[in-house]
Parts: C-alpha cells; sequence; structure tokens
C-alpha cells in the first residue's frame, strides 16, 4: 500500500463523495484552501482506493495534527475488493496499520482526530500508544414517518414546541442572506464561549453554501429575529451543524423548534438520516436526547508528546 499526497482535488473528492458525501465534496474541501493536508491510500502507484485528510499547524515551534473545523471526522474511506471475510479483515487491518504509521511520522506534538463512525478497527492505534476514546452522536432514521417521528419526543420538547406555534413564531426557509448568517453564527460562536475558525466559517457560507448542499432555517415573531439553525446535507444525510437563539428574548422552544422543521426539511430533500453531528457536552446531550434519537459511537485518537500530555492530563482529562 502507498500513502502520499494528494494535490489535485478533483481525484480525492471524484472517489471520495459516494462513501463519505457532502464532507468528501470538492465544494466542502474547498472551505479550506491550500491548509488541508489530503492523502491518497493506493493499492500501486496509480490506483486510488482510499484516502483521508487533516490539518497541520505549526504553533509555539511545535507541529499539531487535527481535524478541520467544522467537520466531524478525517474522512477515512478505503475500497476492499474482497468477498472473503478473513481476506477483507487482513486488508482493512493493513490499511489502518499504514494510516496509523502516517500519523506517527508526522512528529506531531499532539494529534487529535476523529474517524467516522463505520471505522471501528483502531486497534493499530492502541498498539501504537494513542488514547483512543468513544465519542457519540445521535441519528434520527428518516424513513419513519413525521408522525412517527414526532411521536418519540420528549413530552417536554413536545409541549414547548406546541407552545412556541401558539405564540405564532414563524420558521422560514433561506430567508437571510449568507453573509447575515455567517455573521450572526459568528456572534452566537463567540457568545458561547466556542472557538471561531473566522475564515473558515466564513467560507461555509459564501463559498460552499447553496440549495444543493444545504440550508437554513430562521424563527421569528412579528419582525423579531429569534434564532436560526444552519444544516449541510448530502443524499444520505442531513448535518445539524450550526445553532443559535437571541437569548435575550424570553421566548422558550425557538431551539426546539428549529430542529423539528430541520427533521421535516431533511426528510422532504430524501435524506435517510438527520445526525445531530456530535453529542459530547452533557446539557446539549440531554436536549438533543428529548428528540428520540439513536445513540451511535465513533472513535477519537489522540496523542500527544510527554510534556504535553502531562499538562493535557490536567486540562483535557477526557481526552488524556
Amino acid at each position: 500500500m502507498i500513502l502520499k499526497p494528494i494535490h489535485n482535488i478533483d481525484l480525492f473528492a471524484d472517489k471520495a463523495e459516494s462513501f463519505i458525501g457532502v464532507f468528501g465534496s470538492k465544494k466542502w474541501l474547498s472551505v479550506y484552501g491550500n491548509k488541508l493536508e489530503i492523502i491518497g491510500i493506493y493499492k500501486d502507484e496509480h490506483q486510488l482506493i482510499g484516502g483521508f485528510y487533516f490539518l497541520k499547524q505549526k504553533k509555539y515551534g511545535f507541529n499539531f495534527v487535527k481535524l478541520p473545523p467544522y467537520t466531524p471526522h478525517c474522512g477515512l474511506f478505503f475500497v476492499s475488493e474482497s468477498k472473503n471475510k478473513s481476506s477483507a479483515s487482513n486488508f482493512s487491518k493493513e490499511i489502518m496499520n499504514d494510516v496509523c504509521t502516517y500519523f506517527t511520522q508526522q512528529k506531531s506534538a499532539l494529534t487529535i482526530l476523529a474517524f467516522p463512525s463505520y471505522i471501528l478497527d483502531l486497534q493499530p492505534f492502541i498498539w501504537d500508544k494513542y488514547k483512543v476514546i468513544p465519542n457519540y452522536t445521535y441519528r434520527i432514521n428518516l424513513a419513519n414517518s413525521i408522525e412517527e417521528i414526532k411521536s418519540n419526543f420528549d413530552s417536554k420538547h413536545r409541549n414547548v414546541i406546541n407552545k412556541a406555534i401558539k405564540e405564532e413564531l414563524v420558521v422560514t426557509a433561506d430567508s437571510m442572506s449568507k453573509e447575515e448568517l455567517y455573521n450572526f453564527f459568528k456572534e452566537s460562536l463567540i457568545t458561547a464561549g466556542a472557538n471561531v475558525y473566522n475564515e473558515e466559517l466564513k467560507n461555509v457560507f459564501l463559498k460552499f453554501s447553496d440549495s444543493s448542499n444545504s440550508f437554513a432555517l430562521i424563527v421569528k415573531k412579528g419582525d423579531v429575529f429569534l434564532g436560526a439553525v444552519f444544516c449541510v446535507f448530502d443524499k444520505n444525510t442531513c448535518y445539524y451543524l450550526l445553532g443559535g437563539v437571541n437569548k435575550n428574548s424570553g421566548i422558550q422552544g425557538i431551539n426546539n423548534l428549529l430542529i423539528q422543521n430541520s427533521i421535516e426539511k431533511a426528510k422532504e430533500l430524501g435524506c435517510k438520516t438527520f445526525d445531530f453531528e456530535g453529542s459530547m457536552l452533557k446539557g446539549v446531550e440531554k436536549f438533543f436526547r428529548g428528540f428520540g434519537p439513536e445513540l451511535v459511537p465513533y472513535f477519537t485518537v489522540n496523542k500527544a508528546s510527554l510534556p504535553l500530555e502531562i499538562l493535557l492530563k490536567y486540562k483535557k482529562r477526557e481526552i488524556f
């Protein structure tokens, strides 16, 4: 197996999008410009059978390997032609060994990566002294009817949604400009104390988003703006990417109503799954759980140089 950088984004996207959907599309990958390291997995010098991506940054004289912001995983995919279970398992193990070796060779002071939920074999990373940590997201099966999906909502969610509707809150689709959405979500992230990757966030709205890959829903009462959500999608999955509300409104149920409408919109678009795109914060997890979704695990791998690991054991005990 040969692992080497891909400089032609079309080459990677043509192969990756059918496996990892919107996060393997050319438009999404272009959000990161030339910052993104795209690695191809080749069966020989010319036959591309898989790949993955990450960001490699230098800070304080150290190299850091991490996920691109607003992307849930490193996009790892690969194609196995074997129909024999033992051969397929051996092939998968060889790929994962090579991927692990590639990351180790980056000699990064800190590596933090997440893998797609279908990647289950992280043993090579464990053997190479990475910390392999389970994380979780929530997903709703959109094959069910909207009535059945809503029947699984927590009664508190249903009550505040009904109250919001009675208070004449109105949800509309794509009624804000891309620039307005960018500014709103930037301020919303700052208010929440979250990291803001300004260039990438701006590119998500101004360069990536269009009606074929994303939608925004906003809610108002009269002329008063109350909140918005932004989702990206492909033919299989709709991902809840960003959400924010006007916390000074004093009105309950804004987020609940927006998510219900996002689920309905995703189903209208023909998506098979609605993904809450990560549910690791305790308060957020409880809120998402109230919509009756299925809990789905995925794995992160983390590794740090010894001095940095000792420091992170105090600062980030959950990952070290």
